[in-house]
């Protein structure tokens, strides 16, 4: 009686494996089939990133921009009373009428240093050797060639002009309502990671607008003391040359040598002597900006390791070009941020060691 019970348990076991191995298999079919959608999803989120790149990067531009309008209306608000949207009009006008003032008072100005800059630059190459002054002549003895790069400055000053106007757009929008922005981000991620994005985003903000101010501040002491400097040392140009050290401070490490070029080419056309002065000078610029001013500054702002600057700056480089390398630094300080909050943080369970926290 036992075995002739047992045998239907038995056959009726056997019959279930096959149902089991079923449920199983499309399950995982199922699971893979997610997985590789996600993937899709993913590679195709890069291509298309990819594809408007530019695009992407005038809108972080723009972001930039826009933080440093809201914090700087945030100011004037604090003092005036006014309500933001009013301050953030303020600090628009006061933006254009400096901007147009300076264009008028100083306008000629400027482009007259920066004619005799290229006159005084002109100058120093046939000062150099002549293997080296014949390799220069040759690259322009064509008529053409130079009409070709004529038309290639134009059409980049276009290009420029035009992406300066997309960012600005872009920052005044922003400012005006970064709230609407801002949820909009958060409304991209599941409700209940709500709380930790607007927490995320908030602490970009603010990790950016200290690294601003840390920039900010570092072009006006190099350029002031640059100017000087030249000045001083009785170089030609020497306003021209201090507004183009301060420009370039923007990007780090590389800048500073890039701008040290025409001047010492302008100071070598008077005398080697002159030159190694001139190298003199912003070396000793560079040593007291990295070495008294920065630290000072470090203390209120971010402090990004070197490597991740010079890795940061070199891929910019690579696969975006100028503008990739000009905003390679916030780039990084972004990451950097993500990379401490949401793997450090939430994934490790570690403290955050996001290097502005023990200086705010």
């Amino acid at each position: 009686m036992d075995a002739t019970r047992q045998a239907p348990l038995h056959a009726s076991a056997q019959a279930g494996e096959p149902a089991t191995a079923g449920r199983n298999t499309a399950i995982e079919l199922k699971l893979f089939t997610w997985k590789m959608l996600i993937a899709a999803g993913v590679l195709g989120t890069l291509f298309l990133a990819w594809q408007v790149a530019d695009a992407l990067l005038l809108v972080f531009a723009g972001v930039l921009l826009a933080i440093l309008f809201q914090r700087v209306a945030g100011l004037v608000r604090r003092f005036t009373g006014l309500p933001q949207g009013w301050a953030l009009g303020v600090v628009l006008l006061l933006l254009a009428v400096l901007l147009i003032g300076g264009g008028v008072l100083m306008g000629q100005s400027v482009v007259s240093q920066f004619d005799q800059l290229s006159k005084q630059i002109s100058g120093a190459v046939q000062q150099l050797p002549g293997s080296l002054r014949d390799q220069i002549a040759q690259q322009g003895q064509d008529a053409s060639s130079w009409l070709n790069r004529l038309q290639t400055v134009a059409s980049s000053v276009m290009f420029f002009l035009g992406d300066l106007v997309v960012v600005m757009f872009t920052a005044i929008y922003l400012a005006a309502s970064p709230g609407v922005y801002q949820r909009g981000v958060i409304l991209l991620v599941p409700p209940r990671g709500h709380e930790r994005a607007r927490e995320v985003l908030d602490v970009m903000g603010d990790s950016l607008w200290k690294w601003l101010i840390g920039q900010l501040s570092a072009m006006a002491i190099v350029g002031v003391l640059t100017t000087a400097g030249l000045l001083l040392l009785g170089i030609p140009s020497a306003p021209a040359l201090g507004l183009l050290a301060a420009l370039l401070e923007f990007v780090p490490l590389i800048g500073p040598f890039l701008a040290a070029v025409p001047a010492i080419l302008i100071a070598f056309a008077q005398s080697p002597q002159e030159a190694l002065w001139v190298a003199l000078l912003y070396l000793a610029i560079q040593q007291v900006e990295g070495n008294v001013v920065m630290p000072l500054m470090q203390k209120k702002v971010v402090d990004l390791p070197p490597v991740i600057t010079i890795a940061a700056i070199a891929a910019g480089g690579v696969l975006f070009g100028l503008m990739g390398m000009f905003l390679a630094t916030p780039f990084a300080v972004v990451m950097l941020v993500l990379v401490n909050m949401l793997y450090i943080e939430d994934k490790l369970g570690e403290g955050r060691h996001f290097p502005s926290e023990d200086k705010a």
